[in-house]
């Protein structure tokens, strides 16, 4: 695997997968899957939950995967989204998966299976406000091992802007979903925020079910909102994620809408506003920075 020390422009070192010329992948993928991505065979009752890391892929596709099972999982039933990931292995691993699959993936649109618009694919895309990312992402970075990064918020976050992460730049990675999915009014998607799944979490999910065809009642719904929240899934899920050099996980970390005020000085807030302001004009999604 070429991995590669990534510096940023405080000499700060994070061992990625460089591919394709200026994309990086987290150390953990695989090149063949990053490489071929594109090339991944989708069957036409496959689900796909898109999102830029950190904005609750996890969250989500734990949703997603119950409403398909159509039954609440037991205590012993644990499954995690990394083995329905698409950047996780090449794409002949998950030919033995019964269908509906229910894969994911935080890669960009352009670089999707030319299937997903091929066989009109429903496809679930979620969003999340950047400065909530940017902290996240930052601990995850400083939490898992592979990375080998040791910078500071500040370093991050301008590395973070510049694109030098796995995923690339999240605007890039947003405007480029938002303008796909106004392009390809053919193609069946489901999009929500992460702050509108927090603060409407029945309704949001109710909405999700209708979308992949489903009728449950609201008893139903409401042991799905139940079990996926965030403190349940940590207690679940949270000894068998990645965890930080403090033995806690990653993956499940506070799970919260505005701990950004937590970590950012007033300075770097301002300077993020300038940047998203920039960096999102045109854009007609709405952000919610506090609930």
């Amino acid at each position: 695997m070429p991995l590669a020390k990534v510096p940023d422009e405080s000499g700060h070192m994070m061992t990625l997968i460089p591919f394709k010329g200026h994309y990086f992948g987290s150390p953990q993928f695989n090149e063949e899957a990053l490489l071929n991505m594109d090339e991944f065979p989708l069957r036409e009752d496959d689900i796909v939950l898109c999102s830029y890391p950190k904005s609750g892929c996890h969250w989500v596709w734990d949703i997603i995967h119950i409403l398909v099972a159509g039954k609440i999982p037991s205590d012993e039933e644990i499954i995690d989204k990394e083995a329905f990931m698409m950047e996780w292995q090449p794409s002949i691993s998950y030919d033995s998966l019964p269908s509906p699959r229910v894969l994911n993936n935080h890669m960009t649109f352009n670089m999707q299976p030319r299937d997903l618009l091929a066989k009109k694919v429903k496809t679930v895309f979620i969003y999340r406000n950047f400065k909530d990312v940017a902290v996240s992402f930052y601990h995850h970075h400083t939490g898992i091992h592979d990375y080998e990064y040791n910078g500071d918020f500040g370093s991050h976050l301008k590395r973070w802007v510049a694109g030098l992460t796995d995923s690339g730049s999240p605007f890039i990675y947003t405007q480029g979903w938002e303008k796909a999915i106004a392009d390809h009014p053919e193609l069946p998607v489901f999009m929500s925020s992460y702050e509108d799944l927090k603060e409407s979490n029945l309704e949001e999910v109710r909405r999700l079910s209708q979308f992949l065809g489903f009728s449950y009642p609201d008893d139903f719904l409401k042991q799905v909102c139940d079990i996926t929240d965030f403190s349940t899934m940590k207690a679940r899920k949270g000894d068998k994620s990645f965890k930080n050099k403090q033995g806690q996980p990653v993956m499940y970390r506070k799970g919260q809408v505005g701990d950004w005020k937590n970590e950012f000085t007033v300075a770097q807030n301002e300077w993020f506003d300038e940047v998203i302001e920039r960096e999102m004009a045109g854009s007609k999604l709405t952000f919610k920075y506090t609930l």
